[in-house]
C-alpha cells in the first residue's frame, strides 16, 4: 500500500476553520425522565467530553452531574427520588456503576467488585437496584439495597434449606447468564427480572427467577435472531421484546410467561428500530424504518388502533440501548433525535398535542444549518458529496449498523476537505461501494480510501489506498472523533 498526497478542494486555513467548528458542535441523548416528570436526566458533549446532565422538562439550563475522564455510557434516575441517579461511567476502560445526586456531592462508586458493571433495572419504590458484574466469564447477579448502600449476590439456597429446583426454571444461574448482553428490567414484583444473553445462533431472552436462582429460555436457542428492549407487562405476566425471530424484520412479540407462548404483537413490512409500551400497558409506541429515517406510530393496546401523534423534523433515533421512553404518566415520550444538518438533542412528544417539543439545543457556533452536507440516496447508498468539488475522490464509511442519512462529525469533516462519502453496511458492503465508485461518472474512482470505524474485516486491502480505523489508534466515534487527524489520515491515503 503506498501513501497518496492530494490537494484539498478549499484553502487550508478554510478546512481548518470549519474542522474547529465541527469539533465544538455537541450532542445530547439517552434520556431518562424523573419519576415525578419535572425533570430528564441525559448524556451530553456540551461540557467536552461525554458525561450526564440533567434538565428541569420545562426548560432551563442544564446541569452537569459527572466528570469523568473516560465519560459517562448510560444516565438513569432513581424511582421516587427527583435528585439521585445512576451512571455508568468508563473508568479503566471497564462500566463502573456511581451513585449521582444532583446538589454536587462526588460520585459514590455503588459497588467496589472489580470488573464490568451492568445496570439492570429498578424496583417500582426505588429502594432495590438490579445489577450484574461481570469479571472475565464469571457473571455475578446482584440486588443493592440503595438506603443502606449494602447489596447480595443472586445465589441457589443452601443444600440444608431442601428447596426443591422449580420444574420451569431448568437451567442454572451460572449457565443462564453466560454471555450476558443486556440485563433487566425487574418485573414488578422484583421476583423475576429479564436477560439477553448470546448463543451460537444470536441472542436469547432468559427469566432468572432471583428465589431460586435458577433461568429459564425464553425464546428459541435454535432460531437465529436478534433480541432488544425486553420489558414486562404492568400485571407481570407477560415479556414484549423487539425480535426478528421467525422474520425478516424487527416486530415486536410477546411472551406469556405462564406457558412460554409466543405471539406478534406488531410487525409490519418496515424494520422497527425500537418500541415502548406505557406503564399502564395501553398504549405502544414505535419507530419504523423509512428511507433511513425513523417514522413514529403510536398505537392502543390491544387493538392496535392508530392515535394521533406529533411528529419531529426528519431524521433519526440517537441511541440504540434506550432510544424511547414514556413518563410514568405515560404521557410524555422522550428520545434522543439525530437530523441531517443539525445537532443530536433530547426531544419530547406529549400525548394530546400537537406539535414535537426540543428540550436540549446543542451549540454548533460558527456552523449554520446550510453548511453542512445533507446526503442522497443513489443506487441504495447514502451519498454526501462536497458541494464545490465537481469530481472529488471518495471515502466508503463501513459500519456496522445500517447508514442513516443524518448529520455525523465524520463525515461533514471529509466533505469540508472536499472528499465524498459513501455509506457501507451489510453484506458485501465493501465490493459493492467499489463497484458503485467504478461505475459513477461523477465520482472519482481512483485510489478510494476506506474508514472503518467499528474494525470490520477488510476484505481486499489492495483494493484501497488507504485503510482508516481504530486498530491505527485514531478516534473515529461518533460523538467525540479526532477530526483533524481523521483528515490528515485522508490527505495521506490512510497512512500514519
Amino acid at each position: 500500500m503506498f501513501l497518496l498526497v492530494f490537494l484539498l478542494a478549499a484553502p487550508a486555513e478554510d478546512v481548518a476553520a470549519r474542522l474547529r467548528h465541527l469539533t465544538s458542535a455537541a450532542a445530547a441523548w439517552a434520556p431518562s425522565p424523573s419519576s415525578d416528570g419535572t425533570r430528564v436526566g441525559f448524556l451530553t458533549t456540551l461540557f467536552g467530553t461525554r458525561q450526564a446532565a440533567s434538565l428541569p422538562v420545562d426548560g432551563g439550563f442544564p446541569t452537569q452531574l459527572t466528570d469523568e475522564p473516560g465519560g459517562a455510557v448510560a444516565v438513569r434516575y432513581v424511582p421516587g427520588e427527583a435528585r439521585r441517579l445512576i451512571v455508568t461511567a468508563l473508568r479503566d476502560g471497564k462500566r463502573r456503576l456511581l451513585v449521582v445526586d444532583e446538589d454536587g456531592s462526588p460520585p459514590a462508586p455503588l459497588d467496589p467488585a472489580p470488573g464490568e458493571q451492568m445496570l439492570g433495572g429498578f424496583s417500582r419504590d426505588g429502594k432495590k437496584l438490579f445489577y450484574a458484574v461481570i469479571d472475565g466469564d464469571k457473571v455475578s447477579l446482584r440486588v443493592a439495597a440503595l438506603d443502606t448502600g449494602k447489596w447480595l449476590e443472586v445465589a441457589p439456597p443452601p443444600p440444608a434449606a431442601g428447596a426443591k429446583p422449580p420444574a420451569d426454571f431448568p437451567v442454572a444461574l451460572s449457565d443462564a447468564l453466560g454471555g450476558l448482553v443486556a440485563l433487566g428490567p425487574p418485573a414488578p414484583d422484583a421476583r423475576s427480572i429479564l436477560a439477553v444473553v448470546k448463543r451460537d445462533n444470536g441472542e436469547v431472552l432468559v427469566l432468572v427467577d432471583l428465589a431460586s436462582a435458577r433461568g429459564a429460555y425464553l425464546t428459541a436457542l435454535e432460531v437465529p435472531a436478534k433480541v432488544r428492549q425486553p420489558r414486562f407487562t404492568p400485571d407481570g405476566k407477560t415479556a414484549y421484546l423487539l425480535t426478528n425471530a421467525g422474520r425478516a424484520t424487527m416486530g415486536v412479540d410477546a411472551i406469556a410467561l405462564s406457558g412460554r407462548a409466543r405471539r406478534t404483537v406488531y410487525a409490519p413490512a418496515q424494520e422497527l428500530d425500537a418500541f415502548a409500551v406505557s406503564e399502564d400497558g395501553h398504549r405502544l409506541a414505535v419507530a419504523a424504518v423509512s428511507n433511513g429515517e425513523d417514522v413514529f406510530s403510536l398505537l392502543e393496546l390491544p387493538s392496535l388502533r392508530a392515535q394521533p401523534l406529533a411528529a419531529p423534523p426528519a431524521g433519526a433515533l440517537a441511541d440504540a440501548e434506550a432510544p424511547l421512553v414514556w413518563d410514568r404518566t405515560g404521557e410524555r415520550l422522550f428520545f434522543g433525535w439525530r437530523q441531517a444538518d443539525d445537532t443530536t438533542d433530547v426531544w419530547e412528544l406529549r400525548f394530546g398535542y400537537g406539535a414535537a417539543l426540543r428540550l436540549t439545543r446543542s451549540p454548533r457556533p460558527g456552523l449554520p444549518r446550510d453548511a453542512i452536507p445533507r446526503p442522497q440516496l443513489v443506487k441504495g447508498f447514502w451519498l454526501w458529496r462536497p458541494p464545490d468539488v465537481a469530481k472529488p475522490r471518495v471515502a466508503v464509511l463501513l459500519q456496522a449498523d445500517p447508514a442513516r442519512p443524518v448529520f455525523d462529525k465524520r463525515i461533514a469533516a471529509l466533505n469540508f476537505a472536499g472528499m465524498a462519502v459513501l455509506a457501507a453496511d451489510g453484506p458485501d458492503a465493501q465490493k459493492k461501494a467499489l463497484a458503485f465508485i467504478r461505475d459513477a461518472p461523477d465520482l472519482d474512482a481512483r485510489d478510494p480510501l476506506l474508514i472503518d470505524t467499528d474494525g470490520l474485516p477488510v476484505e481486499e486491502p489492495a483494493k484501497w489506498v488507504g485503510v482508516v480505523g481504530p486498530k491505527g489508534g485514531l478516534q473515529l466515534d461518533r460523538d467525540t472523533p479526532n477530526l483533524e487527524a481523521l483528515v490528515k489520515f485522508a490527505r495521506r491515503g490512510g497512512g500514519a
